[in-house]
């Protein structure tokens, strides 16, 4: 009869804790006053402590942070390393000026492949990238 009564007790406890640890999601107003306390008391929450990572302030979305961004399209990074100043077409296709160098296709820039020129544009491809230079009218 001891046994039955101590389990009985420890069960007892046991939905007693769980229902103390729930009583804040079932009545909200209780939390709030309960996180006012924990607030003071807490010194990583204290106003004089900064948080861990830097400033209270959610990060700047303005154009000049988007460098620090890990989403942003940094497709486009390799167009600066080229400058097309001329095409030409010869008997065997066309040819252009890249960085001052004349290149036709297949041939290497700076890692790149050529792998098409018009009339109006040059293809470089390098992996996944690639890279289309316009002839400027």
């Amino acid at each position: 009869m001891f046994k039955e009564k101590m389990i009985l007790f420890s069960i007892a406890v046991m939905i007693l804790a769980v229902f103390t640890e729930a009583l804040p999601y079932i009545y909200p107003e209780l939390n709030i006053m309960t996180n006012r306390n924990e607030q003071k008391n807490n010194p990583f929450l204290n106003e004089s402590n900064m948080p861990i990572g830097g400033s209270k302030e959610p990060p700047s979305l303005s154009i000049n942070e988007w460098n620090k961004d890990i989403f942003h399209d940094r497709s486009n990074i390799y167009n600066s390393w080229f400058k097309l100043t001329g095409i030409t077409e010869f008997e065997n296709g066309y040819k252009a000026i890249v960085n001052g160098e004349i290149v036709h296709k297949m041939n290497r820039v700076r890692g790149f492949t050529v792998t098409s020129i018009t009339e109006t544009q040059v293809v470089l491809q390098r992996n996944e990238y690639r890279v289309t230079l316009k002839m400027e009218k």
